[in-house]
């Protein structure tokens, strides 16, 4: 439940406009609400407000089909609207035709369960592959994902283990790339060819010549899928352990990267939050 007092300025909008520019709502979303203006519940969002109206939002609770298993979570950070776990490698975020469970999704119904007494609808914010760890968002209500999604920028920021030296220490790739046919890798791919355009920051943290490795810091400014995997693989220096794009397989056996940083506005402060967490033990062995 969420409660609201209309401001001044906002004296004669429309609701549903209210709703939407200053409480980031969803168009999509106000469709699962039921709205009190007043006491009374209201069901035109068309309807005008005036300065100092109250306003109580209910979520309706959407249900899932998604098994509660007792699965254990890292969790890095929570609060009444967001759950922020570090996903452990070698496990998939949501179920799939040919993995209907022992999923991330399982875990995380599961713990809402317990800790709420509720079944709650996982509404992850972002993805990672099954070999990649690291943190991932579940909003705990469509008020966050909406805010997540259309009100602040996320800034995603992974650790890596590239195979080879890197030389230059900061620097950025901005290859377009995408797939053809049936491939699951990316590869580069003009936009007039159906590539999507991607920038991802890459930093240089340590070079380790006696391995042949580099470890480095990338931050992504595009979102699209594979873009850290197929942009080192496409300069030359593909994961560690990355079998699809011809990484170094003799020291890992899965990927080595590691979502560790997430910055963003809080959707209830609006305050900076940023969550960090350190490499996982696999990674350290392979830079030791």
């Amino acid at each position: 439940m969420k409660k609201y007092i209309v401001e001044h300025e906002y004296d004669g909008y429309e609701i549903g406009t209210y709703l939407k520019e200053t409480k980031g709502y969803s168009s999509r979303g106000l469709r699962n609400l039921e709205i009190y203006l007043n006491g009374k519940r209201i069901k035109n969002n068309a309807k005008k407000i005036k300065k100092l109206n109250r306003i109580v939002i209910i979520e309706k609770e959407k249900s899932t089909g998604i098994k509660a298993m007792d699965i254990p979570i890292d969790i890095a950070y929570e609060d009444e609207n967001l759950l922020i776990v570090n996903k452990e490698p070698y496990i998939i975020v949501h179920p799939t035709q040919k993995k209907v469970d022992k999923t991330l999704a399982n875990a995380v119904v599961n713990y809402f369960e317990k800790t709420t007494g509720k079944i709650l609808v996982p509404r992850f914010y972002n993805r990672l592959d099954m070999n990649t760890s690291g943190l991932i968002i579940i909003a705990k209500n469509a008020y966050t994902q909406a805010f997540l999604q259309d009100k602040t920028e996320v800034k995603k920021t992974y650790k890596v283990i590239a195979s080879g030296i890197i030389e230059k220490d900061d620097f950025f790739i901005e290859i377009p790339i995408g797939k053809v046919g049936d491939d699951l890798r990316r590869i580069e791919l003009s936009e007039e060819n159906g590539g999507k355009f991607a920038k991802t920051h890459i930093k240089v943290l340590e070079r380790n010549l006696e391995k042949n490795i580099t470890f480095l810091e990338a931050r992504l400014y595009t979102g699209r899928t594979h873009q850290i995997r197929a942009h080192l693989s496409l300069i030359g220096h593909a994961l560690v352990g990355d079998e699809l794009y011809g990484g170094n397989m003799e020291l890992a056996k899965r990927q080595m990267l590691h979502a560790y940083k997430l910055e963003f506005q809080n959707p209830k402060t609006l305050e900076n939050l940023k969550i960090e967490i350190d490499i996982p033990v696999d990674m350290k062995e392979v830079l030791k």
